[in-house]
């Protein structure tokens, strides 16, 4: 056999050739790829470094994709928060470890048309773009986590193409529909969530997970450190928030400071009238014998709300909105307002110019005039 360049990356067996390239072929290789050559009483063979990586851990490489996935979903557990993780594990059973299993897909053997199938049928299954690219993405840190154990060389699940997402625009009301909101909303069991939610703009894990314990009256401050959040139809109340940036401390307004009195006051009583059958769990956002007021009930609650009230039907989350886009109409910077939301990103925060009202834009094309006549 004529013999080779040997500066390259090289392993070397002894045997026949015939045991080499059957050891090839176990670890997914191609013959192309490898040049062989027989010098003093050896077989060796020469291949790119990569592939030298991946032949060195033939052995992991083998793993099924799917079962790699399963037990590093079990390592995130410490990772992600309980709901997130509950996510993972739909995607992972419902949706990417069918499709892999019956392919019979390895660590090895996965390559990038394998996953661009993946989303192709996804998409010809009725899939919104918003979930296939969130099953992608988790696919792809699972990988990139195979890449950093060296088990393959690259991730195959980049340069996959992904359907275009279109984002969602929320309506949000003015200052007079939140007025007319509010004014409906008292006496409704989850009145205390929609004061939070439409006055400083709280999320609704934030305003069901909001505790009396972190309530300062003599420093008039809040702090939002605390959510309850929905996960599989039960209630998981956590000490962490949405990202580092919803950790926060909010001043707490003269009018909030005496509707949050108040509410003390109430449900003070209530305690008195239950007597010990009244729930000691020290949520804000609570039912009249103290028990803690489920995040799903808020939104339903909200929903009946909007219609005793005749407003036009928005989500409870676009009561957030609404706060943002006010706040940039008073002339708060965009920094300002991200501050206040707790958006880790800017961008996010940016959207609010989507909300602004038509008006406020034939105001801006009144100013500009001039400008375009000069």
């Amino acid at each position: 056999m004529e013999m080779q360049d040997k500066t390259a990356p090289q392993l070397s067996l002894c045997g026949a050739a015939e045991y080499c390239r059957m050891t090839i072929f176990t670890g997914g290789f191609s013959m192309e790829n490898i040049r062989i050559y027989e010098e003093d009483g050896y077989i060796h063979f020469i291949m790119r470094p990569e592939d030298l990586m991946r032949l060195r851990y033939s052995t992991e490489a083998k793993t099924p994709f799917a079962d790699f996935m399963d037990r590093w979903l079990t390592q995130m557990k410490t990772q992600v928060r309980e709901n997130t993780m509950d996510g993972y594990r739909y995607a992972f059973e419902k949706h990417i470890k069918p499709f892999f299993t019956a392919r019979g897909t390895t660590l090895a053997t996965a390559r990038p048309m394998d996953f661009q199938d993946f989303v192709n049928l996804k998409f010809d299954q009725g899939l919104s773009p918003t979930s296939i690219v969130k099953f992608h993405s988790i696919m792809h840190k699972c990988l990139k986590y195979a890449v950093a154990l060296q088990i393959i060389p690259t991730n195959p699940t980049d340069n996959v193409m992904l359907p275009k997402r279109t984002r969602f625009r929320g309506q949000v009301y003015d200052r007079t529909q939140i007025n007319i909101f509010l004014a409906a909303a008292l006496q409704s069991p989850a009145e205390a969530a929609f004061v939070l939610a439409a006055t400083y703009g709280l999320r609704r894990s934030e305003c069901a997970g909001l505790r009396w314990c972190a309530v300062d009256f003599r420093a008039r401050s809040m702090i939002i450190n605390h959510t309850a959040v929905l996960s599989s139809g039960r209630v998981i109340y956590a000490d962490s928030v949405k990202t580092k940036s919803s950790y926060r401390t909010l001043p707490l307004s003269d009018s909030l400071r005496r509707y949050l009195t108040d509410l003390r006051r109430r449900q003070n009583a209530n305690r008195k009238k239950y007597g010990k059958a009244y729930c000691q769990s020290d949520y804000v956002c609570c039912r009249e014998d103290g028990s803690p007021l489920r995040p799903d009930y808020i939104s339903r609650e909200f929903e009946r709300v909007c219609r005793r009230a005749c407003l036009p039907r928005i989500r409870f989350h676009d009561l957030r909105h609404s706060v943002a886009t006010i706040l940039l109409q008073q002339g708060f910077s965009l920094k300002q307002i991200q501050d206040w939301l707790g958006h880790s990103d800017i961008s996010t925060t940016a959207n609010v110019y989507a909300h602004v009202p038509y008006v406020e834009k034939v105001s801006i094309a009144k100013s500009a005039t001039p400008i375009i006549g000069n």
